[in-house]
Formats: structure tokens, sequence, C-alpha cells
């Protein structure tokens, strides 16, 4: 089972990289260190610059600087922007099974266990998955 998407895993690597680089390193950099395909490197670092994590800068001497400190971006941030669709209490079974989804009990499970996941997810900082 594959609880962290790849995206967000390839993001991390990313992340870790610039951090490690001072807070700044051009895409080219990144890909040079990193084992992810350029195209599919790009449209991570335009992810992570759309949703704050990264300030870009065109041109020479460009590439990506963190806009929010390393030690400060935990799992679940970067999980939510790539899951977007986490889907949060929903029937395993699309419905078809009971008619009784809102006092459904699998639900209600799966809700609170989600709720732990998430729970856990933010408490974990970049930054210790390093140390």
């Amino acid at each position: 089972m594959r609880i962290i998407k790849k995206e967000t895993d390839y993001a991390i690597r990313s992340l870790y990289f610039i951090n490690s680089r001072g807070g700044k390193a051009s895409s080219f950099e990144i890909y040079n260190e990193i084992d992810i395909p350029r195209p599919f490197l790009r449209k991570i670092l335009q992810v992570l610059t759309k949703n704050g994590i990264l300030k870009s800068y065109k041109g020479k001497g460009g590439g990506f600087e963190l806009k929010i400190p390393f030690k400060d971006i935990t799992l679940y941030m970067i999980e939510k922007i790539f899951a977007q669709k986490m889907r949060r209490g929903g029937c395993p079974f699309k419905n078809r099974i009971c008619s009784n989804f809102s006092r459904c009990h699998l639900k209600m499970k799966i809700y609170e266990i989600e709720n732990k996941f998430i729970n856990e997810l933010s408490k974990i900082k970049l930054i210790d998955l390093w140390r």
C-alpha cells in the first residue's frame, strides 16, 4: 500500500536539496542531483511555487528558493498539495452495499483513522526526516 504519493516523495527530496544548497537552487541542479524525470520535476516545482512553498526566479541566475523556512514545512503540508483530492470519510463501497451511509460504523472508523493519519503527518517536520 502506497500511503505517500510519488509526487510528494519527489517534492520532499527536491525541497531537501534546495535547503542543502542554502535555500536556493536551479531546476537543473535539482535534476542533476535527484533521479526525477525533468518534465515531472518542473511540474512539481511549479506546483510548490503556486502553493507558496517556493519562490521562482527567471533568467540567468534564476531558480527556486524556499519561501517558507525548511524547518517549518511539515509532511502534511506537502502531501495536502499533491493529494488534493484526499477523500475524507468516504464509503469504501461507493454506497452500493448498504443504505445506512449516514450511520455507517465502517465509514466512521475510516474517518477516525484518516484524522489520526493527518494529525501524525502534521507533526512530522521535513527537517526531522534528515536528523
